[in-house]
């Protein structure tokens, strides 16, 4: 095994072990992947394999053009989906689809986390949208997802979770555990009334972090 597809299957690993206890999925819900560095390639979790039993060499390892490289355990059934951000998204070197309680909910709602804090610009780029939906695992669902995430750092995938991208696996996981917080806040907040959005200067502000950080 060359040192880059185990330095890769060890970071998939370790964020998708940190997913589960951090309690953004359950079971074998979710998928985690990220590019390989020097190859066309990514390492993506394996299909319906529980948290707890996941081994990073169990981890497999996948062409951008979808042909199985090494492939212990079948990968994960949303292949496509990762597929298709990293083809659209040159900048993404890790992604995380998470199905955390909040927003999920928001999923459900068909709302979106709009900038209500700074973080969901500084974090995300911007509101964060709702793609229209699609079955689990079809390429439907791939291409609905990139229209609507856009150059952001996730987007919602309607009744099903969230989809979050950044420049290493470790820190779309962070965006994913940012993104739980924010919609429980949001959602909280519409419980009690109107949330206020922030003020143009504001957001203009968190947009020019968010995208510093794209640079990095």
């Amino acid at each position: 095994m060359s040192e880059s597809r185990d330095r890769a299957r060890h970071e998939v690993f370790d964020a998708a072990r940190a997913m589960h206890a951090a309690g953004l999925v359950s079971v074998s819900s979710g998928n985690v992947s990220c590019r390989i560095e020097g190859e066309a390639a990514i390492a993506i979790t394996p299909s319906s394999i529980p948290w707890e039993a996941l081994e990073a060499n169990g981890i497999a390892i996948v062409g951008i053009d979808g042909r199985l490289v090494d492939a212990p355990l079948r990968p994960s059934a949303e292949l496509p989906l990762h597929l298709a951000v990293y083809a659209a998204r040159p900048d993404a070197g890790g992604v995380v689809h998470a199905h955390s309680t909040s927003v999920t909910a928001l999923s459900l709602l068909r709302r979106p986390l709009p900038a209500v804090i700074d973080e969901v610009v500084a974090w995300f780029g911007g509101q964060v949208e709702v793609a229209e939906y699609a079955f689990s695992g079809t390429e439907a669902l791939a291409t609905n997802a990139v229209a609507a995430l856009g150059d952001r750092a996730a987007v919602i995938l309607a009744s099903h979770g969230d989809l979050c991208v950044a420049p290493r696996v470790a820190d779309a996981l962070h965006v994913a555990m940012i993104m739980e917080s924010a919609a429980a806040a949001y959602l909280a907040a519409l419980a009690a009334g109107e949330p206020v959005l922030l003020p143009k200067d504001a957001v203009a502000a968190a947009r020019e972090i968010y995208l510093r950080r794209r640079e990095q």
